[in-house]
């Protein structure tokens, strides 16, 4: 009889653990607004080193590839150009590609095609420099906010003098909303409110399962299975807080972390991009309008509403 329960038991154990397999998946992450976003005005040098510290040191535990886009007007403050450059190269120097973000992060949709091509042309300058001892590599640009063209006529000449000038056009398929999160975020930590400050990481961390979750479930919607997901980030104080949990949770939802390199040799980022919007979706939205289906989206998640509340509170008491 013992022999017989340990029999079942056995049996139960493997179909339990059967049902318990992990999925195999893999993300590339992707990080916008190098050296550090503005959460005023101005790029703090002090909390950009320290974020900067941070986020490479996540990656780095956790053996992550990355590529971070760089706003190059943001290098360029009195009296702390060489320190700026010096920020940007710890980057390079921990294996991190840089990709062009524009010159000024200005809206697409504001400007005309030629003002965009100025902005992509003085974006580039110094990141290519630093990115030189790493030739050959992959050109990458990511357009501010992701508006990629608000007219047929735009899109297509950005597209076309991108690839003139050997880019690829940095696509994302997971977008958390971080920057919602920080902006609170940042003044808690400023006001020395820990109990908000850590009710917010906890917010954020749930709000960031979530979105990938959804990011799954729809790309099985669009093509059947799931697909290499593409993170976009940014650098801030709430990712340099929180991202080692964060990468620890991807692993233990079976994601192994590529280059977007190999991320866009995933046969879906070939899917041709033919959406034409003011707004700024992921690709799991763009491809599925392009390839026209027209699966909803409506489960995918927004950010609580209190933090959308605090967000927008704290953004008017700054002005």
């Amino acid at each position: 009889m013992l022999l017989i329960w340990i029999l079942l038991l056995a049996m139960f154990g493997a179909v339990s653990s059967q049902e318990r397999k992990i999925p195999e998946r893999t993300m590339a992450v992707t990080i916008d607004d190098l050296p550090f976003v503005k959460t005023t005005e101005t790029v703090v040098l002090t909390r950009a080193q320290r974020t900067t510290k941070a986020i490479l040191r996540s990656l780095g535990e956790h053996k992550v590839p990355a590529i971070g886009f760089v706003v190059e007007s943001r290098l360029h403050a009195t009296s702390e150009v060489d320190q700026r450059i010096a920020l940007l190269q710890r980057w390079v120097d921990a294996g991190v590609t840089l990709g062009n973000h524009t010159y000024s992060h200005q809206d697409f949709n504001d400007l005309t095609i030629d003002e965009f091509q100025d902005e992509i042309i003085k974006g580039e300058v110094i990141t290519r420099r630093l990115m030189e001892p790493h030739n050959p590599y992959q050109l990458y640009f990511r357009h501010p906010m992701n508006h990629t063209g608000d007219t047929r006529c735009k899109k297509e000449a950005i597209e076309k003098f991108l690839a003139a000038r050997g880019y690829r056009i940095a696509k994302h398929t997971i977008e958390n909303s971080d920057f919602i999160f920080n902006v609170p975020y940042v003044q808690a930590k400023q006001n020395g409110d820990s109990a908000l400050a850590e009710r917010l990481r906890e917010s954020y961390m749930a709000y960031n399962l979530a979105v990938t979750n959804f990011a799954e479930r729809i790309s099985v919607e669009i093509f059947g299975r799931e697909v290499a997901q593409t993170l976009l980030i940014h650098t801030n104080d709430i990712n340099a807080d929180c991202l080692d949990i964060m990468l620890t949770n991807w692993k233990e939802r079976g994601y192994r972390f590529i280059t977007l390199d190999e991320a866009m040799t995933d046969p879906v980022y070939a899917t041709e991009d033919t959406l034409v919007t003011t707004h700024g979706p992921t690709w799991l939205f763009r491809w599925m309008k392009s390839i026209g289906n027209n699966i909803s989206f409506r489960g995918d998640p927004e950010p609580p509403q209190w933090v959308t509340d605090l967000y927008w509170a704290t953004r008017r008491a700054d002005r």
